[in-house]
């Protein structure tokens, strides 16, 4: 991700596709939150009522020694710090550090650093003695000749324990817990590997541990792919607002685990008193440093950070999630999800022999090469579209642009309403400990301008080795009016027909493709039947080795080979116009043929050694 992006995100929506994704980790607390409904005072038990090492008050955040302007400053920052994720640094000490309370760009020509030297003077009434150290970073990346400086405050005692933890990581940049704070920020801004920046950053601005290693792995992936792994992001809330602060990324439509609701939890429970409390150092005047010395002293006039731990009122988990429930999504209805299009690659014999007959370019379907210039087939190409009016069929040759193997079987799905696919990721995932990928692909070959967005795909992650796959997939709203500039576009769905009418041919025989039989190892078939039936498809078994599913317009016949480690096709079903009315039979190769009837109906037939199998 490039530091642009990254500083948008800091200075805009606050939505950071950044380092959103780390530990959650800098208290001695438990890591999980027990599942019975008990009061939640576990963080009392974990401090005395009185801290060694604590303060007088008057050394506590103390803004005596700052000039006037300074000081007001300071408090303003103070505030919007403690309104913002800052605050679990701050206070809850769930972050080790915090940043985006105050940043700003300056030019590296004849470079005006006074505003800089302005934070940071307001911010040495924050430097603490092993409790808390503030700063200003300065990123090194340059954009149009600038670079970016943002505010940061650091839990001391926290980010020491993080270290201790992750010694391993730390240890390679020379970072122990005596090094300096500020040169810990340093190092890992500077490391030259984006993964050891994400990395560094997830950990150090703690969020969950899974959640740093999904968006380093994501992050990697579109570096060597190109391809964004789609996202959803959990959100704590903060006084600023109860979205867009304190969050980081997870897979797209994953279930909140132990570690984010035990977050979410302890997050809660600062708050509900910070709003409490708040009210009274904001008005008539603004009083923030004055906030956090009442709040951390003991009664004695001495403060520390764990003193406030042992005034927090006993919640309950009910109390608590009573809390947090607006941070969570409402469920949708499930969509229809129907058959979209597959693919099959077939032999070099089988495969000239169709892309040379007459009856399957000319009279039985509309056929081309692909998207998106739907050139016409030619005794050089290594693929055929066969397109009907809302379904179609990809036949390749061996030497095909995908590199996939002779033999290979591909299956789409698709929903046809902005959104529905998160709902179809929700369906698979529950009760599934099977792994979702979801990618966002986008339109960005044989066109002239910037990519445009083009389909979300999810897709179970299998062997690529596999003879048989399946996605599902749901077109983006940017696509259509990008490939038909003049068509107009119902902004709520992305059929399947919106993509297909423009080489949708109705003099033609092919109408539609309905069905479909297929071989499939038995963990293979397995999988699919379970994800199919997860997405309302229903089941007519048969007997143990044959299982029909139906969809909304579609059947899926499944043949189960219990000793092979092959799939293969049988059949591909189809619906004609009415003018073909006489049965007749027409052979496209040695191996493949079209088979029609007087009611409506066809198969294109394969036997053995189609797709380079035994005979």
């Amino acid at each position: 991700m490039n530091q642009l992006l990254i500083h948008k995100v800091w200075n805009g929506c606050r939505l950071a596709l950044l380092f959103m994704m780390v530990a959650v980790t800098s208290v001695a607390w438990s890591p999980r939150v027990a599942a019975q409904e008990s009061t939640f005072d576990g963080v009392k038990q974990v401090v005395s009522s009185r801290a060694s090492d604590a303060l007088p008050r008057d050394d506590f955040f103390s803004i005596d020694s700052l000039d006037d302007k300074a000081k007001l400053l300071s408090e303003e920052l103070l505030l919007k710090a403690l309104d913002s994720e800052a605050f679990y640094t701050l206070v809850g000490q769930l972050k080790p550090v915090s940043e985006g309370f105050w940043g700003g760009y300056f030019s590296v020509d004849s470079a005006d650093l006074t505003e800089i030297e302005q934070v940071r003077a307001a911010l040495r009434s924050w430097n603490v003695p092993g409790m808390f150290f503030a700063d200003v970073l300065v990123y090194e990346s340059l954009q149009h000749g600038q670079r970016y400086a943002s505010a940061y405050v650091i839990h001391v005692p926290s980010l020491k324990n993080l270290i201790e933890r992750e010694s391993e990581f730390f240890a390679r940049w020379g970072i122990t817990v005596n090094t300096p704070p500020g040169e810990i920020m340093m190092t890992i801004e500077r490391t030259r590997q984006p993964d050891d920046r994400w990395r560094g950053f997830g950990l150090v601005f703690g969020y969950p541990k899974y959640a740093i290693d999904f968006f380093v792995t994501a992050g990697m992936h579109q570096r060597t792919s190109g391809e964004f792994v789609e996202r959803d992001f959990r959100q704590v809330a903060t006084f600023a607002g109860r979205s867009g602060r304190f969050v980081y990324a997870v897979p797209k439509l994953s279930r909140p685990g132990p570690e984010d609701i035990a977050l979410q939890r302890r997050a809660a429970l600062f708050l509900t008193e910070y709003k409490r409390l708040r009210p009274q150092y904001t008005a008539p005047t603004k009083n923030p440093s004055g906030l956090l010395r009442d709040w951390m002293d003991d009664g004695h006039g001495k403060c520390h950070p764990d003193h406030l731990l042992a005034k927090l009122p006993g919640k309950t988990e009910a109390e608590l999630d009573a809390e947090i429930a607006s941070w969570t999504a409402a469920e949708v209805r499930p969509p229809e999800v129907k058959f979209n299009h597959l693919y099959v690659v077939l032999s070099q014999a089988d495969f000239e022999s169709l892309r040379s007959s007459d009856f399957l370019l000319n009279q039985f379907a509309a056929s081309d090469q692909g998207f998106p210039k739907f050139l016409p087939v030619d005794d050089q190409c290594q693929s055929i579209y066969l397109r009907g009016q809302d379904t179609y069929i990809e036949l390749f040759g061996p030497e095909n642009k995908f590199g996939e193997p002779v033999g290979k079987i591909g299956l789409g799905w698709s929903v046809e309403k902005v959104g529905e696919l998160d709902v179809v990721q929700k369906l698979l995932a529950k009760e599934s400990t099977d792994s979702l990928t979801r990618t966002l692909n986008r339109w960005d070959f044989d066109r002239e301008g910037p990519a445009v967005n083009w389909y979300h795909s999810l897709f179970r992650n299998r062997p690529l080795t596999a003879d048989a796959v399946w996605w599902f997939s749901e077109t983006h709203i940017d696509f259509i009016s990008a490939l038909f500039p003049n068509k107009l576009q119902n902004e709520d769905r992305i059929a399947r027909r919106d993509f297909l009418s423009s080489r949708y041919d109705s003099t033609r025989i092919l109408k539609n493709f309905t069905s479909l039989t297929v071989e499939l190892p038995l963990e293979t078939g397995r999988h699919l039947r379970s994800d199919l039936e997860r997405v309302g498809w229903r089941t007519e078994e048969f007997d143990s080795r044959t299982w029909i599913l139906r969809g909304p317009d579609f059947r899926l016949m499944l043949l189960i080979q219990p000793n092979s480690n092959e799939a293969r096709i049988n059949s591909i079903g189809l619906e004609m116009h009415a003018k073909e009315l006489i049965p007749t039979q027409h052979r496209l190769s040695r191996n493949i043929e079209v088979e029609l009837d007087d009611k409506k109906s066809g198969w294109i037939l394969f036997k053995r050694g189609s797709c380079g199998e035994s005979e």
